[in-house]
């Protein structure tokens, strides 16, 4: 609803201080009827110039009317007028959207900061805000989004915003703590307090504690689409992608037109190869808006499931352009170029995904882009930033110790080497069903020929991932796999042969356990032999994620 048609719903110009004609302007705009209003706004307009009377109204429906009509060049010049003549601050949020949907985000920022401080309402704070962030302004949009916590602290995006781009809690706390008393007795509808913690355990990489705090949460608002979405992708980042999916599931049945958070849906889908699936979504999707950013992915994700990068990259950059602080489009895009073998533009894209929101699976795709470009010190200073930024997420450990045995293989680096592993071994300790650095620490030790320490890590692995609440098929049959392969190392192929049956067992169409046993019927045979550097050289990109 626009501004002229609230101002008359308030009161600011009752229906008994309108002009019949006036009044009719309002109907036809509450009706969407926008061409008709704006053809009888000209007709009043002309009779309040030849009348001498306040043309305000005239140029405001003009104005809204060439707003929904996404005319926001003539929308502009419609709030100018009005401003150049009457000296009014009101309009200035009307003109500074136009700005905003024509990509003009400076002058934007621009036109709202006339208004002074003291005069801006909630929504003139959150969109100042978001222009600020669009723009890198940082420390000036946390302000604004802290001046609408105190305006208004159930403005709960604000607290979103703000735990993003690293505002202190204390003071987030602060600004909801003075809102609440400004409304009155200072106690809260909701509980709010427990929303922030969540929020800040989430984007400071607390994962557990956040899914705790939101699983609590979710339990007090049972079907909240909202806490559900958020409670699916913390169990994503866990790597539990059945629960996961089950999540996201529900929310598309509670309510099947979301589409916030649907394209990290398909990407479970996509790593499940249920193609058929992920199609559907993202037809789905495109249906409900395909003016946003996740229908695209989605689709993006479809085509790159079927190994049609041109088309996925296509799909993808058409997701950024919709949105350009999607920051799952541009992992996406990384992930994409990557498989492309394009490391350097893959680093690019990991690189803004990360200035958007910083996450340990951006660090991730970044780490393997520079790794695979063979820019293994600036791998390394990606991984120890990553350490910084999530101290208490194991993926960010591993990437420490991934980076360092990568670069150490290439250098031969004893000391080095030492280093890898037990940043490794840290990891494992914090998420003993963590893959890629016990997958890592075995190629090291299988590297090193000590095969009899990789089937005692693989064996460790078998037995957290199975007490995990995120086993799944894939981790265990390749898990399984490549205990076989070390056993097949080691010379005692009858071990090797019941890991490979077990391997098939859990997944029929694992093709790389069919090779793998071809090859040690062939060994056994006497027809061929097993080599450790060919083991040893194909691991680093057979288990590289997906992101």
């Amino acid at each position: 609803m626009t501004m002229a048609i609230d101002d008359q719903e308030q009161g600011n110009s009752s229906s008994n201080s309108l002009t019949p004609l006036q009044d009719e302007c309002f109907k036809l705009y509450k009706d969407k009827q926008y061409k008709s209003c704006e053809i009888l706004a000209r007709m009043e307009l002309s009779l309040a110039e030849q009348e001498g009377r306040d043309a305000t109204i005239a140029w405001t429906l003009l104005g809204d009317c060439a707003h929904s009509t996404q005319q926001y060049s003539r929308a502009i010049s419609c709030y100018r007028r009005i401003q150049m003549w009457y000296g009014s601050h009101k309009y200035r949020l009307k003109e500074a959207q136009c700005l905003q949907a024509l990509g003009n985000v400076v002058e934007a920022y621009s036109v709202l900061e006339v208004i002074p401080r003291e005069q801006r309402s909630v929504t003139v704070h959150m969109t100042l805000g978001n222009l600020y962030l669009a723009s890198g302004r940082t420390t000036s949009a946390r302000e604004c989004f802290l001046d609408s916590l105190v305006l208004n602290p159930y403005t709960l995006e604000a607290i979103e915003r703000l735990a993003i781009v690293g505002t202190e809690k204390s003071r987030v706390v602060d600004a909801v703590t003075e809102g609440l008393k400004q409304k009155g007795n200072g106690s809260s509808l909701i509980p709010i307090m427990d929303l922030i913690s969540a929020q800040f355990a989430k984007h400071r990489h607390n994962t557990t504690a956040s899914l705790q705090l939101f699983t609590e949460l979710e339990r007090q608002f049972p079907n909240n689409v909202y806490l559900l979405l958020k409670k699916a992708t913390l169990l994503h980042q866990t790597n539990d992608e059945e629960g996961a999916a089950r999540t996201f599931a529900k929310v598309r049945q509670l309510e099947h037109t979301n589409v916030d958070a649907m394209d990290q849906y398909g990407q479970i889908l996509a790593r499940q190869n249920m193609v058929d699936d992920l199609n559907q979504l993202a037809s789905s999707l495109l249906e409900i808006d395909d003016k946003r950013p996740e229908a695209w992915t989605a689709l993006a994700l479809y085509h790159e499931s079927r190994n049609d990068h041109e088309k996925a990259l296509a799909f993808v950059e058409k997701a950024i352009a919709m949105d350009q602080r999607h920051a799952f489009a541009h992992r996406l895009r990384g992930a994409i170029l990557l498989a492309e073998n394009r490391p350097d533009h893959a680093a690019v894209s990991f690189f803004r995904a990360n200035e958007i929101v910083r996450d340990v699976t951006s660090y991730e795709g970044l780490v393997d882009s520079y790794l695979s470009a063979g820019k293994y010190k600036e791998a390394i200073c990606a991984a120890k930033e990553a350490i910084s930024a999530a101290p208490r997420d194991p993926r960010a450990v591993a990437l420490v110790g991934l980076a360092l045995a990568q670069g150490q293989m290439r250098a031969d680096n004893g000391d080095g080497m030492d280093k890898a592993k037990r940043a490794l071994r840290k990891a494992l300790t914090l998420d003993p069903s963590a893959f890629r650095p016990l997958l890592t620490l075995v190629s090291i030790h299988a590297r090193e020929k000590d095969f009899d320490t990789c089937i005692e890590l693989l064996k460790d692995g078998i037995e957290g991932l199975s007490s995990s609440t995120t086993s799944t098929v894939r981790g265990q049959d390749l898990l399984q796999s490549r205990l076989g392969e070390m056993y097949m190392m080691n010379e005692q192929y009858q071990e090797a042969i019941t890991c490979f049956h077990t391997a098939l067992s859990s997944n029929p169409h694992n093709a790389e356990v069919k090779r793998l046993m071809d090859k040690l019927e062939q060994t056994v045979r006497g027809e061929g032999h097993h080599r450790s550097e060919d083991l040893v050289d194909e691991t680093p990109e057979r288990h590289r994620r997906s992101y």
